[in-house]
């Protein structure tokens, strides 16, 4: 009997109990007071809704949800049939939830809060593949490349490409030839302290690396790294070849030196002066996400910079250097 009467006050004790933890949690969630306290604070905005008031856990089901819904997945970089080329990968993105949570339950009154992203990393990376050349960057990546390839003095043209380049907030990588490079390093001085990148077009563009041995390739470009390197303290990363020529040894001497050989997507041929009207376009029919356009500083050329920029981002295109857009890094969500 007394067995009985003690389970029968245990089973009532421990409804009382879950009664009262009910209480407890229904005072918590319906108290504006303690939702001041606890809660996010009035006026802050998420995703265009107001989350003023909500508690952690309920903040956390509304970041998770708009996690579901927003994010990328990682793209691989994988090699281009017909071409051989390799494709850069890109980065996914996710919207990291516990960081999200934080900055919302963090935020003054009447803020609008961002959600924090995150990069997730691809399987396969353009360093996996460190033979095949690149001629564009990942089209799924909003932004294009400038390859501008230095070879010969060009009166005030280069400067004032700068001047453009600047002037519309666009950033290139100049290809230089060392025969070039060592006679004009206040030019080169300003090309890198404007922010642009410098790369290799070996030491001189009187040849072809086709006609070259392995050892006359490596010597040329060591001799144009070295004098980049004198300006910028780095080695320069990236090599295109004269007229676009080269060979299987090519690849293998440019590998060897820690370098990727690039093409391009596209050709002004400024070098023919066709007239600013038929290198915009030409360009401009050609463009997409991910594009290498290829020019010379000449004075079409900078005219033709002047008009074509901003129809360039306008298309929502960012002008970037090489390393930019090869970079996995993400630009957006979409």
């Amino acid at each position: 009997m007394g067995t009985i009467t003690g389970s029968r006050w245990g089973r009532a004790g421990l409804i009382i109990g879950l009664l009262a933890l009910t209480v407890a949690l229904s005072y918590h969630y319906y108290n504006p007071v303690y939702r001041y306290f606890y809660g996010v604070k009035s006026g802050v905005q998420f995703r265009g809704e107001e989350v003023n008031g909500l508690l952690p856990e309920e903040l956390a089901l509304v970041v998770s949800k708009a996690a579901r819904e927003e994010g990328r997945e990682p793209v691989n970089a994988f090699l281009e049939s017909g071409t051989g080329a390799i494709i850069p990968e890109l980065n996914g993105i996710e919207l990291d939830q516990p960081l999200t949570v934080e900055k919302i339950l963090a935020a003054p009154k009447n803020t609008i809060v961002e959600p924090v992203y995150r990069q997730v990393l691809p399987s396969r990376r353009l360093e996996d593949y460190p033979l095949p050349l690149v001629y564009k960057g990942n089209p799924r990546k909003p932004a294009v490349g400038l390859m501008i390839n230095v070879a010969w003095n060009l009166g005030d043209s280069l400067q004032s490409m700068l001047s453009v380049l600047g002037a519309e907030r666009a950033r290139g990588t100049f290809f230089l030839t060392g025969r070039w490079a060592e006679n004009n390093f206040d030019l080169i001085r300003r090309i890198y302290e404007e922010g642009h990148e410098l790369a290799s077009h070996g030491y001189s563009d009187s040849v072809v690396f086709p006609d070259l041995s392995a050892e006359e390739m490596g010597v040329s470009l060591r001799k144009t790294n070295e004098i980049i390197f004198e300006v910028t303290g780095s080695y320069p990363r990236y090599f295109t070849p004269h007229k676009g020529e080269y060979n299987p040894l090519t690849l293998e001497v440019v590998s060897r030196h820690n370098m990727r050989m690039l093409l391009w997507t596209l050709d002004t041929v400024d070098w023919r002066k066709p007239g600013v009207e038929a290198m915009t376009n030409r360009i401009m029919a050609g463009l997409s996400p991910g594009a290498i356009i290829l020019m010379h500083p000449t004075e079409e050329t900078v005219e033709f910079l002047s008009l074509v920029l901003p129809l360039i981002t306008q298309q929502g295109l960012k002008v970037v250097t090489m390393s930019e857009l090869l970079s996995p890094e993400a630009c957006g969500i979409n």
